[in-house]
């Protein structure tokens, strides 16, 4: 089982893209990948915003776009439980924080379940 929590984010008035970019992996990777149960982090950069699911299926309205989609990946939900438990004892100093660099637009936990065409070929998707 593979857990993400997935954060959607616009960078915060004020700030620079890269100004932003100078802190998020200069500082703010490095302080989140301190954390053992953290096993890897992936930052999708939106390109653009697509306004129309495929087939037309569905009309997505204006407004709703993001800086980046980031991907945090955990062993499970007891990891995600100890990642959070472990910054308890082990905060991020506020001044390297998110707050004032990072405007959040959700943040969720999923169960991820991973489909390629070979998976489909064998007769299912992987886990």
């Amino acid at each position: 089982m593979t857990v993400k929590a997935i954060l959607g984010y616009e960078v915060a008035e004020g700030l620079t893209p890269e100004e932003y970019e100078r802190w998020l992996f200069e500082v703010h990777a490095p302080d989140l990948l301190a954390n053992p149960h953290l096993d890897r982090i992936v930052f999708n950069k939106v390109l653009r915003p697509v306004r129309q699911a495929s087939g037309g299926t569905a009309e997505i309205p204006e407004g709703y776009s993001f800086y980046r989609i980031a991907e945090m990946h955990f062993a499970d939900e007891d990891a995600y439980a100890q990642y959070r438990e472990w910054f308890s004892d082990h905060p991020i100093p506020a001044e390297r924080g998110p707050a004032g660099r990072t405007d959040f637009k959700f943040y969720v936990l999923t169960d991820s379940t991973e489909v390629t065409r070979e998976s489909l070929a064998a007769g299912g998707a992987a886990r």
